[in-house]
Protein backbone atom coordinates (compact mmCIF):
# COMPACT_ATOMS: atom_id res chain seq x y z
CA UNK A 1 0.00 0.00 0.00
CA UNK A 2 1.50 3.71 -0.81
CA UNK A 3 2.08 5.82 1.97
CA UNK A 4 0.45 9.45 1.81
CA UNK A 5 2.16 12.69 1.46
CA UNK A 6 4.67 13.23 4.45
CA UNK A 7 4.59 17.14 3.67
CA UNK A 8 2.37 18.90 5.87
CA UNK A 9 -0.76 19.70 4.24
CA UNK A 10 -4.10 20.85 5.76
CA UNK A 11 -6.95 18.22 5.70
CA UNK A 12 -10.90 19.43 5.19
CA UNK A 13 -13.62 17.70 6.57
CA UNK A 14 -16.84 18.40 5.33
CA UNK A 15 -19.80 17.54 7.00
CA UNK A 16 -22.76 17.26 4.92
CA UNK A 17 -26.14 16.95 7.04
CA UNK A 18 -29.48 15.44 5.17
CA UNK A 19 -31.01 18.72 2.90
CA UNK A 20 -34.12 18.67 1.42
CA UNK A 21 -32.52 17.73 -1.97
CA UNK A 22 -30.97 15.06 -0.55
CA UNK A 23 -33.40 13.56 1.52
CA UNK A 24 -36.83 14.59 0.27
CA UNK A 25 -38.63 13.00 3.04
CA UNK A 26 -37.73 14.21 6.41
CA UNK A 27 -39.14 12.40 9.12
CA UNK A 28 -41.83 13.93 11.72
CA UNK A 29 -39.60 16.14 14.29
CA UNK A 30 -36.22 15.10 12.81
CA UNK A 31 -34.72 18.48 11.56
CA UNK A 32 -31.49 18.52 8.63
CA UNK A 33 -28.96 20.19 9.80
CA UNK A 34 -27.16 22.62 7.09
CA UNK A 35 -23.95 21.68 5.62
CA UNK A 36 -20.67 22.32 7.87
CA UNK A 37 -17.11 22.60 7.21
CA UNK A 38 -14.33 21.85 9.59
CA UNK A 39 -10.82 22.54 8.87
CA UNK A 40 -7.93 20.19 10.28
CA UNK A 41 -4.32 21.42 10.04
CA UNK A 42 -1.01 20.19 10.41
CA UNK A 43 -1.13 21.78 14.01
CA UNK A 44 -3.37 20.80 17.06
CA UNK A 45 -6.61 23.19 16.70
CA UNK A 46 -7.61 25.20 19.75
CA UNK A 47 -10.70 23.05 19.54
CA UNK A 48 -11.74 19.87 18.92
CA UNK A 49 -14.29 19.39 15.82
CA UNK A 50 -17.72 18.13 16.52
CA UNK A 51 -19.62 15.30 15.17
CA UNK A 52 -23.68 14.97 15.93
CA UNK A 53 -24.55 11.13 16.11
CA UNK A 54 -27.97 9.92 17.11
CA UNK A 55 -28.74 6.23 18.16
CA UNK A 56 -29.68 3.86 15.17
CA UNK A 57 -28.38 6.02 12.72
CA UNK A 58 -25.51 5.62 10.75
CA UNK A 59 -22.44 8.47 10.24
CA UNK A 60 -19.99 7.22 7.63
CA UNK A 61 -16.78 9.01 7.05
CA UNK A 62 -15.02 8.86 4.01
CA UNK A 63 -11.56 9.24 2.89
CA UNK A 64 -10.35 11.00 -0.34
CA UNK A 65 -7.09 9.61 -2.16
CA UNK A 66 -4.47 9.05 -1.17
CA UNK A 67 -5.27 8.91 2.32
CA UNK A 68 -5.59 5.58 4.22
CA UNK A 69 -6.92 4.71 7.47
CA UNK A 70 -4.70 2.62 9.81
CA UNK A 71 -7.20 2.60 12.97
CA UNK A 72 -9.86 3.70 15.47
CA UNK A 73 -9.76 4.54 18.43
CA UNK A 74 -13.02 5.54 19.64
CA UNK A 75 -14.65 5.57 23.26
CA UNK A 76 -16.82 3.73 24.72
CA UNK A 77 -16.80 1.35 21.60
CA UNK A 78 -18.61 -1.38 22.93
CA UNK A 79 -21.83 0.83 22.96
CA UNK A 80 -21.68 1.23 18.86
CA UNK A 81 -23.53 -1.72 16.87
CA UNK A 82 -21.71 -1.03 13.75
CA UNK A 83 -18.05 0.00 13.39
CA UNK A 84 -16.45 -0.79 10.45
CA UNK A 85 -13.08 0.51 9.54
CA UNK A 86 -12.30 0.40 5.89
CA UNK A 87 -9.06 1.55 3.83
CA UNK A 88 -10.98 4.37 2.90
CA UNK A 89 -13.97 4.81 5.19
CA UNK A 90 -15.46 4.68 8.55
CA UNK A 91 -18.65 3.37 9.22
CA UNK A 92 -20.18 4.13 13.16
CA UNK A 93 -23.65 3.37 14.13
CA UNK A 94 -24.19 3.59 17.90
CA UNK A 95 -26.90 1.65 19.65
CA UNK A 96 -29.76 3.03 22.37
CA UNK A 97 -27.13 2.43 24.94
CA UNK A 98 -25.92 6.54 25.21
CA UNK A 99 -27.88 9.38 26.29
CA UNK A 100 -28.35 12.45 24.49
CA UNK A 101 -25.98 14.66 25.15
CA UNK A 102 -23.05 11.88 25.74
CA UNK A 103 -19.93 13.16 24.25
CA UNK A 104 -17.35 10.48 22.87
CA UNK A 105 -13.78 11.08 21.50
CA UNK A 106 -12.78 9.84 18.26
CA UNK A 107 -9.27 9.62 16.40
CA UNK A 108 -8.99 8.48 12.82
CA UNK A 109 -4.92 7.13 12.68
CA UNK A 110 -3.71 7.46 8.94
CA UNK A 111 -0.69 5.14 7.55
CA UNK A 112 2.94 6.26 8.25
CA UNK A 113 3.95 8.96 6.96
CA UNK A 114 0.61 10.82 6.71
CA UNK A 115 0.74 14.51 8.10
CA UNK A 116 -1.08 15.40 10.23
CA UNK A 117 -0.99 11.56 11.62
CA UNK A 118 -4.30 11.72 13.18
CA UNK A 119 -7.59 13.76 13.10
CA UNK A 120 -9.40 13.73 16.21
CA UNK A 121 -13.39 14.24 17.08
CA UNK A 122 -15.40 14.88 19.38
CA UNK A 123 -19.23 12.94 18.61
CA UNK A 124 -22.31 14.41 20.23
CA UNK A 125 -25.38 12.04 20.53
CA UNK A 126 -27.95 14.32 19.25
CA UNK A 127 -31.90 13.54 19.33
CA UNK A 128 -32.57 14.48 16.41
CA UNK A 129 -31.68 13.07 12.89
CA UNK A 130 -27.88 13.33 12.23
CA UNK A 131 -27.25 11.12 9.32
CA UNK A 132 -23.81 12.12 8.13
CA UNK A 133 -21.23 11.84 5.66
CA UNK A 134 -17.89 13.16 6.58
CA UNK A 135 -15.73 13.45 3.90
CA UNK A 136 -11.83 13.98 4.56
CA UNK A 137 -9.67 15.17 1.63
CA UNK A 138 -6.14 16.97 1.13
CA UNK A 139 -6.58 20.60 0.80
CA UNK A 140 -7.75 20.79 -2.49
CA UNK A 141 -4.43 21.93 -5.46
CA UNK A 142 -2.48 19.76 -3.35
CA UNK A 143 0.23 18.48 -5.85
CA UNK A 144 -0.38 14.67 -5.94
CA UNK A 145 2.62 13.97 -8.12
CA UNK A 146 4.37 15.19 -5.27
CA UNK A 147 3.35 12.19 -2.91
CA UNK A 148 4.39 9.99 -5.99
CA UNK A 149 7.82 11.26 -6.36
CA UNK A 150 8.40 10.71 -2.51
CA UNK A 151 7.12 7.29 -2.58
CA UNK A 152 9.46 6.18 -5.51
CA UNK A 153 12.12 7.97 -2.97
CA UNK A 154 11.27 5.86 -0.03
CA UNK A 155 11.00 2.65 -2.36
CA UNK A 156 14.53 3.17 -3.70
CA UNK A 157 15.75 4.33 -0.38
CA UNK A 158 14.57 0.74 0.67
CA UNK A 159 15.88 -0.93 -2.12
CA UNK A 160 19.54 0.36 -1.13
CA UNK A 161 18.92 -0.33 2.53
CA UNK A 162 18.45 -4.03 1.22
CA UNK A 163 21.25 -4.19 -0.90
CA UNK A 164 23.86 -2.55 1.68
CA UNK A 165 22.59 -5.27 3.83
CA UNK A 166 22.90 -7.64 2.04
CA UNK A 167 26.37 -6.77 0.98
CA UNK A 168 27.06 -6.62 4.92
CA UNK A 169 26.14 -10.10 5.05
CA UNK A 170 28.66 -11.42 2.60
CA UNK A 171 31.74 -12.64 4.07
CA UNK A 172 35.10 -10.65 3.17
CA UNK A 173 39.04 -11.09 3.23
CA UNK A 174 39.83 -14.85 2.28
CA UNK A 175 36.64 -16.19 3.02
CA UNK A 176 35.35 -13.87 0.35
CA UNK A 177 37.40 -14.98 -2.24
CA UNK A 178 36.93 -18.63 -1.58
CA UNK A 179 32.34 -17.99 -1.03
CA UNK A 180 32.31 -15.86 -4.09
CA UNK A 181 34.54 -18.79 -6.40
CA UNK A 182 37.05 -15.84 -7.16
CA UNK A 183 39.60 -18.07 -5.96
CA UNK A 184 39.80 -21.56 -7.03
CA UNK A 185 42.50 -24.82 -7.57
CA UNK A 186 44.48 -22.21 -9.81
CA UNK A 187 44.68 -19.70 -6.38
CA UNK A 188 45.72 -16.35 -7.01
CA UNK A 189 48.14 -15.43 -9.61
CA UNK A 190 50.64 -12.29 -8.96
CA UNK A 191 53.39 -10.61 -11.43
CA UNK A 192 55.86 -7.80 -10.53
CA UNK A 193 55.77 -4.75 -12.43
CA UNK A 194 59.29 -3.14 -13.54
CA UNK A 195 59.44 0.55 -14.24
CA UNK A 196 60.80 1.34 -18.11
CA UNK A 197 59.91 -2.48 -18.61
CA UNK A 198 56.39 -3.25 -17.64
CA UNK A 199 55.14 0.12 -17.42
CA UNK A 200 56.23 3.52 -18.13
CA UNK A 201 54.96 6.73 -16.02
CA UNK A 202 54.92 10.62 -17.15
CA UNK A 203 57.53 12.91 -15.32
CA UNK A 204 55.76 15.73 -13.16
CA UNK A 205 52.97 13.98 -12.00
CA UNK A 206 51.52 14.09 -8.06
CA UNK A 207 52.59 10.59 -7.10
CA UNK A 208 55.79 9.01 -8.12
CA UNK A 209 55.14 5.14 -8.39
CA UNK A 210 57.91 3.35 -6.61
CA UNK A 211 56.93 -0.12 -6.71
CA UNK A 212 53.83 -1.87 -8.33
CA UNK A 213 52.77 -5.41 -8.71
CA UNK A 214 49.03 -6.81 -10.91
CA UNK A 215 47.19 -9.59 -9.54
CA UNK A 216 44.55 -11.78 -11.00
CA UNK A 217 41.81 -14.35 -9.48
CA UNK A 218 38.41 -15.38 -10.93
CA UNK A 219 36.79 -12.36 -12.48
CA UNK A 220 39.04 -9.58 -10.94
CA UNK A 221 42.28 -8.40 -11.69
CA UNK A 222 43.85 -5.55 -9.00
CA UNK A 223 47.01 -3.40 -8.93
CA UNK A 224 49.08 -2.36 -5.64
CA UNK A 225 51.04 0.70 -6.21
CA UNK A 226 53.69 2.01 -3.91
CA UNK A 227 54.12 5.73 -3.96
CA UNK A 228 55.25 8.84 -2.75
CA UNK A 229 53.02 12.71 -2.96
CA UNK A 230 55.93 14.42 -4.17
CA UNK A 231 53.30 17.41 -4.88
CA UNK A 232 52.58 20.49 -2.22
CA UNK A 233 49.15 19.33 -1.52
CA UNK A 234 47.04 16.26 -0.65
CA UNK A 235 46.14 14.05 -3.34
CA UNK A 236 43.35 11.73 -3.07
CA UNK A 237 41.84 9.45 -5.87
CA UNK A 238 38.19 9.92 -6.56
CA UNK A 239 38.16 7.98 -9.68
CA UNK A 240 40.26 5.29 -11.78
CA UNK A 241 40.41 3.76 -15.16
CA UNK A 242 41.72 0.95 -16.81
CA UNK A 243 41.74 0.86 -20.99
CA UNK A 244 42.64 -1.86 -23.16
CA UNK A 245 45.04 -1.43 -26.39
CA UNK A 246 41.89 -1.49 -28.51
CA UNK A 247 40.07 1.19 -26.40
CA UNK A 248 38.01 -1.22 -24.28
CA UNK A 249 37.55 -0.15 -20.70
CA UNK A 250 37.58 -2.61 -17.92
CA UNK A 251 34.71 -2.16 -15.35
CA UNK A 252 36.68 -0.49 -12.00
CA UNK A 253 34.91 -2.03 -8.47
CA UNK A 254 37.21 -0.03 -6.17
CA UNK A 255 39.78 2.16 -5.59
CA UNK A 256 41.50 2.29 -2.22
CA UNK A 257 41.97 4.54 0.29
CA UNK A 258 39.46 6.74 0.42
CA UNK A 259 41.66 8.99 2.40
CA UNK A 260 44.14 11.83 1.15
CA UNK A 261 47.67 10.84 0.69
CA UNK A 262 49.57 13.76 2.35
CA UNK A 263 52.30 16.30 0.82
CA UNK A 264 55.64 14.48 1.17
CA UNK A 265 53.98 11.32 2.67
CA UNK A 266 56.32 7.62 1.49
CA UNK A 267 55.43 4.61 0.32
CA UNK A 268 52.11 4.84 0.20
CA UNK A 269 49.45 1.95 -0.81
CA UNK A 270 47.24 2.74 -3.71
CA UNK A 271 45.09 -0.26 -4.88
CA UNK A 272 42.72 -0.65 -7.86
CA UNK A 273 40.36 -3.56 -8.62
CA UNK A 274 38.48 -4.47 -11.91
CA UNK A 275 36.22 -7.31 -13.07
CA UNK A 276 37.52 -8.61 -15.89
CA UNK A 277 36.93 -11.65 -18.37
CA UNK A 278 40.01 -14.46 -19.08
CA UNK A 279 39.82 -12.84 -22.81
CA UNK A 280 40.24 -9.34 -21.13
CA UNK A 281 42.51 -9.75 -19.17
CA UNK A 282 45.23 -10.30 -21.53
CA UNK A 283 47.60 -7.20 -23.43
CA UNK A 284 48.73 -4.10 -21.93
CA UNK A 285 46.15 -1.47 -20.39
CA UNK A 286 46.73 2.21 -19.25
CA UNK A 287 45.85 3.14 -15.51
CA UNK A 288 44.51 6.25 -15.27
CA UNK A 289 43.81 7.91 -11.83
CA UNK A 290 42.40 11.39 -10.79
CA UNK A 291 41.01 13.20 -7.60
CA UNK A 292 37.54 14.79 -7.80
CA UNK A 293 36.37 17.18 -10.48
CA UNK A 294 40.13 16.87 -12.14
CA UNK A 295 41.39 15.66 -15.35
CA UNK A 296 43.65 12.15 -15.01
CA UNK A 297 47.17 13.04 -12.64
CA UNK A 298 48.52 9.91 -12.83
CA UNK A 299 48.45 7.86 -15.72
CA UNK A 300 50.73 3.93 -16.76
CA UNK A 301 50.98 2.74 -19.61
CA UNK A 302 51.75 -1.29 -20.26
CA UNK A 303 50.66 -2.08 -17.40
CA UNK A 304 49.44 -6.26 -17.44
CA UNK A 305 48.24 -9.01 -15.16
CA UNK A 306 49.24 -12.65 -14.75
Amino acid sequence: MPAPPSVALPLFLFLVGASAVAQPSTPPGEAADAPRLIELSAKAPKEVPEVPIQSGRLTTFLLGTPLKLAGVELEAREGFSRVTGLEDALLLMPSNSFTVGRRLKLRLRFVEGTVPASADLVLVVSPTQARYQVEVNLQPGTPYASWQEAEAERIKLRQVQAELERERQKPDGLTGLLVNGQVDKTGLTTRRLHEGVDFTQLPGQPLTVREAMSYRARGVVALTLEVDNVSSRPWMAAGAALVGEGGERLKVLRVWPTEPLLPGAKWQRVVVEAEVTEAQARGRFTLSLWQEGEPPSVSLDGVSFP
